[in-house]
């Protein structure tokens, strides 16, 4: 076998090792989706891993293992309840070179047979014999293992092989056998084989002089007795006292051990008196036990060493983020003031922004700065109030919230909390988790917030709480009323550009090794991209391109090139957007418009045609109601002003007039479209040419006063990405400009305007 891309399958609680198979349901799409790509592009060969921790759901690259098992897919049947079953056969032991996230949604990996050891002739044979003995001892001595597995293994010197069948067949726990197939080298492999061989043969032999000894005094009739009996018979061999009596004395060591309010050590010392009084039979028993280990494990008054020193913080943001100006003021001002006051008060930040542009890792990065703990979670889709401040314990399967899950995940009380897409929460009859955040959120509460399973005040005042969302409209108002929002508006090109060379290629690079290949990228070749091959207001799918380009670089083994604008198609393929190109016209009732999206600022051409008719408007383009009452306003205000705009009005009569939204299948509505609709008429109906180097935005009303709009930066880079040279804007707006960057404004002719008449003056012949 030579180095081969296989995709990876995650597997829990169920570990398959080389020379056997296994059985097994999958109900994810993601692991169906693994499954019928393997088959179809990978001749049904797959990797299969298994985490350290079976119960994480979403690990990330650097929690998958260095060695995993290809497989080969024998079988596969879609059940009638959407399963899929699956029969996977374990082929060999692989090095894993590097993870990395496919297209589809998950792993792919780069994987290499493992190192071949020197088999020692000698060696191996007298542990392959000794390893034969204690099997067969075992299969003597226990019921839970057949002699089938001699016949697998018999006649096999593959010391390698022997030790793959056997362990699959014998009964030992998940954390020992991924044990096993983490070791590489057969020789420790079948030494640790054959102690946990001699291990088990004891172990086996000790059940069977208890059971035989019980057999002697004990009437078969009374089983509760003989499970009784049987359990301190062999507390008497091992010299241990009663389990639930050695818990106990251990509850009440660490509870005057650990640091906790009194009135937490009162309420933990009843519970453990309820759990020493309660049946082990009684279901409230495991109950007890669960809310004895929450109160224990939260921190009620354990804290971490924040860093207070301003220049050492504001490094430390800069290092990881580029710009962002007003989120590092802000975390400046609080170091500072804490540092002059030594008065813990921490604000509610509130991020707001479109996706992409560094939400979530600003905060780490702010954890990092202030050296506390990070702990995150995402609220968004949640719509039991429950899942924020926990079941009443009454419930089966009741558990804390996900507030009280973070700080026990943190370990301290004052760690940096991320509270992820708080604009995506949702409200239906399970309740309200919008509210049910206030009583965290708000500063004058949470001293003494209180989940519904800890039934425990709580003291959340020392949480730096840093909230992320898309969109402010969305956020309840009594939640938004307690939050100091900060937005974070779209990159410029510039800011892309330089985020790519500084961040994005240096990182990417280093985690794919690309150094050793001497590749370098050129400013326009990232330009290219960005304007080309993405379309974002942030910089995530600037980053997959980058690491489009190291994937190519690696399996073409392309050394000591320079990735520029003119090859730049051979590494990641045909130009994937078209919608920033400002074409030339030469033709009356075209303008150009400036829009505002989720991806960024765009330029929006809007164009009227007019033919003999009887008056009537055509709109087109996928517009909503607003953007149509723009149309009619636009209609109403030349009429009005006919006779000053020098129109002949029987124009309106005898003609129908269409206006038409280009880029039709994208739904489009809002006000600011209204001066560039007037200007696009009035071009039409005198007309004019409006060179395409002309852009506008702004709402109008009817007497023809422009009115301020919103986005007003997108928009602007938008123009320059264009070459655009004027750009005419609401007078309203001009306080907007000090948050333009400088550059931005250098390259375009900004023109405020008022009222309409001054655009018109501005385009048309004033003397008409």
């Amino acid at each position: 076998m030579v180095e081969t891309n296989l995709p990876v399958l995650l597997l829990k609680n169920i570990i398959l090792f080389p020379y056997s198979e296994i059985r097994v349901e999958f109900n994810r799409s993601r692991d169906k989706l693994v499954l019928a790509n393997a088959i179809k592009y990978n001749d049904s060969h797959i990797l299969l891993v298994n985490l350290y921790d079976p119960l994480e759901e979403n690990p990330s690259i650097k929690d998958l293992p260095s060695i995993g098992v290809m497989g080969r897919i024998k079988s596969k049947i879609e059940l009638a309840n959407g399963a899929v079953r699956v029969v996977i056969a374990g082929l060999s032991r692989v090095e894993v070179l590097n993870y990395l996230e496919s297209d589809y949604g998950y792993y792919d990996s780069f994987v290499i047979p493992v190192k071949d050891f020197y088999d020692n002739n000698i060696e191996s044979e007298a542990l392959r014999r000794i390893l034969f003995k204690n099997l067969n001892d075992y299969i003597d001595s226990s019921s839970l293992m057949s002699n089938s597995v001699l016949g697998k293994i018999s006649g096999s010197s593959n010391i390698s092989k022997l030790t793959d069948i056997v362990v699959s067949e014998i009964p030992i726990n998940y954390d020992n056998k991924l044990k096993y197939l983490n070791e590489i080298n057969p020789i420790t492999r079948i030494k640790l084989l054959i102690e946990e061989l001699k291990k088990e043969i004891e172990t086996v032999n000790l059940e069977n002089e208890i059971e035989l000894s019980l057999k002697e005094k004990i009437d078969s009739s009374q089983r509760e007795y003989l499970l009784r009996e049987k359990i301190r018979i062999m507390k008497e061999e091992l010299g241990e006292s009663t389990i639930k009596e050695s818990e106990i004395d251990n509850l009440y060591k660490m509870i005057e051990k650990k640091n906790l309010p009194d009135n937490i050590k009162n309420r933990l010392s009843d519970e453990v008196r309820r759990y020493s009084l309660a049946s082990q039979t009684s279901q409230e028993v495991s109950i007890i036990r669960s809310y004895i280990d929450w109160l224990l494990s939260l921190p009620w008054l354990e804290k971490q060493r924040d860093n207070y020193k301003i220049k050492d913080v504001m490094e430390i943001l800069n290092e990881t983020h580029y710009g962002l100006d007003d989120v590092k003021a802000r975390i400046r001002e609080y170091v500072a003031v804490i540092g002059h006051t030594n008065n813990i008060n921490s604000p509610i930040i509130c991020l707001i922004g479109p996706p992409g542009v560094g939400k979530t890792t600003l905060a780490r990065s702010i954890a990092k700065s202030l050296s506390r703990k990070f702990v995150k979670i995402s609220v968004g889709g949640i719509s039991d109030e429950a899942e924020i401040i926990g079941h009443r314990r009454t419930y089966l399967g009741a558990s804390p919230g996900k507030i009280i899950q973070g700080m026990k995940k943190a370990g301290v009380n004052n760690p940096v909390f991320l509270i992820d897409e708080i604009d995506k929460l949702t409200k239906d009859y399970h309740g309200d988790p919008a509210s049910a955040l206030l009583e965290a959120l708000d500063k004058e509460q949470n001293s003494h917030f209180c989940d519904n399973y800890i039934e425990e005040e709580f003291d959340l005042s020392n949480v730096l709480f840093i909230l992320t969302a898309n969109d402010v409209s969305l956020i309840p108002s009594a939640l938004k009323d307690r939050l100091e929002i900060i937005e974070l508006s779209s990159y410029t090109n510039y800011d892309k550009l330089e985020i790519c060379k500084k961040y994005l290629i240096p990182k990417l690079f280093k985690e794919y090794k690309i150094r050793d290949y001497n590749i370098s990228i050129s400013d326009g070749a990232i330009n290219k991209i960005i304007t080309d091959y993405t379309k974002e207001a942030g910089a995530r799918e600037l980053s997959r391109k980058i690491e489009q380009i190291c994937r190519k670089v690696i399996v073409d083994n392309i050394y000591n090139t320079i990735i520029k604008v003119n090859n730049l198609q051979d590494f990641l393929g045909p130009i994937k957007y078209y919608h920033q190109k400002n074409d030339s016209y030469n033709s009356s009732g075209i303008v150009n418009a400036l829009a505002y999206t989720t991806y960024g600022g765009e330029i929006l051409k809007i164009s009227a045609s007019m033919y003999q008719g009887n008056g009537n408007i055509k709109i087109t383009g996928s517009v909503g109601k607003v953007m149509e009452e723009s149309v009619m306003v636009a209609f109403s205000y030349i009429k009005s002003n006919a006779k000053n705009f020098s129109i002949d009005f029987n124009k309106f009569i005898n003609n129908d007039f269409h206006i038409h939204i280009e880029e039709g299948a994208t739904p489009k509505d809002g006000p600011s479209a209204g001066i560039s609709i007037t200007t696009t008429i009035i071009s039409l109906l005198k007309g004019k040419v409006i060179t395409n180097d002309v852009s506008m935005t702004g709402e109008m009303t009817l007497r023809g006063k422009i009115l301020p709009i919103g986005g007003l930066k997108e928009k602007l880079i938008a123009a320059s990405v264009n070459n655009i040279k004027k750009v005419f804007i609401p007078v309203e707006n001009k306080v907007d400009l000090d948050s333009i960057p400088l550059i931005l404004k250098k390259k375009l002719e900004i023109i405020l305007v008022r009222d309409y008449l001054d655009i018109y003056y501005y385009l048309f012949n004033s003397n008409d």
